[in-house]
């Protein structure tokens, strides 16, 4: 027997676990209180506290977890560890702006992140180009996970099932419970996939851990020793930082994860979510981040996409070992699935947002909430199609462009985080600091691309930050011009 790949009866588990989702889509549509684009994009507003930290887990985990940080800590160590430390950020910077952004956002009933943008600075400019930026992220991220899931599906299927098989297997499970439910029925197949996931990471280190003799699952002390070792070297610290503050900013600002400060219930419910996030990495990402570290002891020599699928190598080595492990080997593959697909349902729902409500309905006022909510259920699907499509068709080398999403993203993060700190900032300085550094950072990656020297990491800080530093300097420049001009600004927070 093949112990690297599923058998049938594994097979036909993880069919089961997808046509579940189905029958969460069809609930999720019965227990829908209106046709509206609030109910539709945030669940009316009802999120409580177990839905909504299953959903913000699930969103904020994806397919990267279980393979893109594995395979960086096998190559790189303890400098992994950043993924930790920064996704602990997250929930800090959250403190600075999502109590008052919640506030705002059920006060004023807002949908997509462009109804904020609109109603604080009131410049369409600026939320066209945050619109922009945004699709760019959101596509990158749907198109890189609909790429993971169908070279998953494969690879765990011996080639049985190929990739586009994969995909359009999954796309069709996302587009009917999605289109059926809309954020609820996405929520509710995230409680799910959460736990999943959760329970993937803590059995699969135990079990590692305690039949494994060598890496550094079987001594995790280890992990702290060359923590403290990293800060000997000056750059790889200055790297380790830079890559904390980078996730710690950009990913506070997904449009996702903003749409779900919008949907809580209230405050209280809100925060309680966020205290027990900050934990989550301790529980989720560190013992990935060690299990890759043991692949480099367990498996030496691996190339670097091989290094990705370290965790699978590494169930497949214990499921030889120990035959009746093997369901490990189905709750891994079927938390991947989910972490993929809770990453992809929850872009794909952003992404509908913006068009229905940034742009349909932008332009066409007189649509009734039927008629929107109708049309956004169909748009659902012709995204998830359309994206899809793409992923089949787009060559592998279009996925060296996901580098850029979380970069581009942080280029957001000033303007909700000091648009919801300091209600008098006008809108244009932010929109020029935006398209500076958007500018900037794709002229830093792209230098090789002309045969310029790499100027991607001077100091060994990501060009993301480079470019923020600049976008917040044109800020401050922009704004500092205008009071000289004399002209105080006089824009205050709408009431």
């Amino acid at each position: 027997m093949d112990h690297s790949t599923l058998n049938t009866a594994e097979a036909a588990i993880v069919g089961v676990y997808l046509c579940s989702l189905l029958l969460i889509g069809y609930l999720a549509k019965r227990a829908s209180r209106a046709p509206t684009l609030n109910d539709y994009y945030l669940a009316g507003g009802s999120l409580g506290f177990l839905s909504l930290f299953f959903t913000l887990y699930a969103t904020q985990y994806s397919g990267n977890t279980l393979f893109a940080l594995p395979g960086k800590a096998y190559r790189d160590g303890i400098a992994a560890g950043a993924f930790v430390f920064g996704i602990m950020g997250i929930v800090l910077v959250y403190h600075l702006f999502a109590p008052q952004l919640h506030r705002l956002a059920r006060q004023h009933q807002f949908v997509s992140v462009g109804d904020f943008v609109i109603w604080r600075y009131r410049s369409p400019g600026l939320r066209l180009a945050v619109n922009v930026a945004i699709a760019v992220v959101l596509v990158s991220f749907i198109l890189g996970n609909f790429k993971a899931v169908g070279m998953l599906m494969a690879s765990s299927t011996g080639g049985a099932v190929s990739p586009t098989v994969g995909i359009v297997g999954i796309a069709l499970v996302m587009a009917v419970y999605e289109s059926l439910g809309g954020m609820r029925g996405v929520i509710w197949t995230d409680v799910l996939q959460g736990a999943l996931l959760l329970a993937s990471c803590l059995l699969i280190y135990v079990f590692l851990a305690a039949t494994q003799a060598t890496g550094f699952v079987a001594e995790p002390l280890q992990v702290g020793r060359e923590l403290v070792q990293l800060w000997d070297d000056g750059e790889a610290a200055r790297g380790f930082i830079s890559l904390v503050v980078l996730i710690a900013f950009a990913a506070a600002v997904y449009p996702q994860a903003l749409q779900r400060i919008y949907a809580a219930r209230d405050l209280p419910t809100l925060q309680r979510s966020y205290r027990l996030m900050f934990f989550m990495p301790l529980l989720t990402t560190l013992p990935i981040m060690v299990i890759g570290m043991s692949g480099a002891v367990w498996f030496p020599e691996l190339s670097r996409g091989d290094s990705e699928n370290v965790m699978l190598l590494a169930i497949n080595r214990l499921v030889v070992e120990f035959p009746a492990l093997a369901w490990l080997r189905v709750l891994f593959l079927s938390a991947a699935i989910a972490a993929i697909m809770s990453t992809v349902d929850s872009a794909l729902l952003s992404l509908g947002s913006t068009i229905s409500k940034d742009i349909v309905l932008a332009c066409s006022e007189s649509m009734s909430d039927p008629a929107a909510h109708r049309f956004s259920r169909r748009l659902s699907a012709i995204l998830i199609a359309v994206m899809a499509v793409l992923a089949i068709v787009l060559p592998q080398t279009i996925w060296a462009l996901l580098v850029l999403k979380i970069e581009l993203l942080i280029q957001v993060a000033p303007l909700i985080i000091l648009g919801v700190r300091l209600p008098s900032l006008p809108g244009r300085p932010f929109l020029l600091g935006l398209i500076t550094g958007s500018l900037l950072l794709v002229g830093m990656k792209s230098a090789t691309v002309f045969g310029l020297p790499p100027l991607d990491a001077p100091l060994a800080i990501h060009a993301g930050l480079w470019a923020l530093a600049a976008n917040l300097a044109v800020v401050g420049l922009s704004l500092w011009t205008h009071e000289r001009r004399g002209v105080r600004s006089q824009v205050l927070m709408p009431e």
